[in-house]
């Protein structure tokens, strides 16, 4: 029995050949390196030391007492752990601004939490699966572990000419274009409509930057390695409602929603119940404050909007439900960001008070202007070319390119500077 729960289900592997003792192994390996790269940028050494230990112990515990009695209900304690968390004031709200926690009891506890928790409800926990969900550079900033499978059939030089080019693609993003934009984070005190507004449509472009950057980085690292992950992002601008923009926004994310609550809730609640179930959940996963309950009704709002109109005989249907998705995306970005309720409510007041974010803007360094015209170019770059052939699926293909890798490396080369806003805005929550 212990050599069942030790191995028989990962990778639907056999029992007795000797190959699930040799994955064993190299799942060790890949923790032990994932652990070496992310202590050599950790700013507090023995907090992150504590941290990691910390995760893979109760991910070894919960995975094992999981293992013995698989209940599906413990899932949904597993997911909302953070949100108790939350509540209490242990961990902060991941409103985009740095939510790391303080103690160590709690580093990465909403990914391999949720991780957990898809897993169990698909009856796939192993010890294997432990390491997968607590391994440092997943639950620094995500994706969840949905799966990480091994692919070291392929060849070192393979792999490297595959998943390299992502570890470029996730720089130029998060250094040279999200790390920078930093500096319009002040807009996020100013109240009127168009202040309101410009940060709401610059900081959607900064979370997408940091956040995609770096999943991407861990992507490509983990790769190399020789282990395949969920890729977090999927072009999401390359969308043109919010159904699309959903199935390239933080995936693995949507994978666990709709694991644990659309597919079991819509036979019960129907279509729009169970859309206001999952953006509630996922609204909670992020934090239990004002600006999430709107933010999660408002987007369940657009969401079921959406599916509506594209059901629908009319002409329009495309322009509709595109400027919906607009809407929702830059409103709910507003929405998402500020969980001082006070504040947020004076926002959403929308009053005209001038154009003088615009100044504010202008004063900004000339790197934090070239980030937001670089940043606009390339949102606009996955929109506008969705339907060319290296865009449409929605992998990056277009940026991996040699012509656009040499790019990329060029203006990494010459922009690359420490100014400030370059940490994980997801990161070890």
């Amino acid at each position: 029995m212990q050599r069942v729960w030790l191995y028989c289900r990962d990778a639907q592997r056999c029992i007795g050949c000797g190959a699930e003792e040799n994955n064993l192994m190299s799942y060790i390996l890949y923790f032990l390196i994932s652990s070496t790269i992310l202590l050599f940028f950790a700013d507090n050494l023995y907090s992150e030391i504590y941290g990691i230990l910390t995760a893979l112990s109760l991910s070894l515990i919960i995975v094992f007492l999981l293992a013995k009695k698989t209940y599906r209900w413990i899932s949904y304690i597993l997911f909302f752990a953070i949100s108790i968390t939350s509540f209490f004031g242990y961990t902060e709200a991941l409103t985009g601004s740095h939510a790391v926690s303080d103690n160590f009891l709690f580093y990465g506890l909403s990914f391999y939490t949720a991780s957990i928790a898809y897993l169990n409800s698909k009856r796939k926990l192993t010890l294997i699966d432990s390491l997968k969900v607590s391994n440092p550079l997943l639950i620094f900033t995500g994706p969840i572990a949905l799966f990480v499978r091994p692919i070291a059939h392929r060849s070192v030089y393979q792999r490297i000419l595959y998943f390299l080019p992502f570890s470029i693609i996730g720089i130029f993003y998060f250094q040279i274009v999200g790390a920078p934009l930093s500096a319009y984070m002040f807009l996020i005190h100013a109240t009127d409509l168009v202040s309101a507004l410009t940060f709401a449509f610059i900081f959607e472009i900064f979370v997408y930057a940091n956040f995609c950057g770096l999943s991407l980085i861990v992507y490509s690292i983990s790769g190399i390695l020789g282990y395949k992950l969920p890729l977090n992002f999927r072009q999401p601008f390359s969308a043109t409602n919010v159904v699309e923009f959903w199935k390239g926004w933080h995936t693995s994310l949507s994978s666990v929603l709709k694991e644990l609550f659309y597919t079991p809730a819509r036979k019960v609640l129907g279509s729009f119940g169970a859309l206001l179930l999952v953006y509630f959940s996922s609204a909670m996963w992020h934090g239990i404050t004002f600006n999430f309950l709107v933010w999660g009704v408002f987007h369940a709002l657009c969401f079921y909007i959406t599916v509506k109109v594209l059901k629908s005989n009319s002409s329009f249907k495309s322009l509709i439900t595109f400027l919906v998705m607009i809407f929702g995306v830059v409103l709910g970005r507003l929405i998402f960001a500020d969980n001082n309720t006070s504040r947020l409510l004076e926002k959403l007041t929308f009053q005209y008070d001038g154009l003088n974010s615009f100044a504010q803007i202008s004063s900004t360094p000339t790197v934090s202007k070239v980030a937001l015209i670089l940043g606009l170019i390339f949102v606009m770059g996955e929109l506008l070319l969705r339907n060319n052939k290296f865009v449409k699926k929605r992998n990056y293909k277009h940026l991996r390119t040699p012509t656009a890798q040499l790019f990329l490396l060029g203006i990494i080369v010459l922009l690359a500077m420490n100014v400030g806003g370059d940490y994980a805005i997801y990161g070890q929550r």
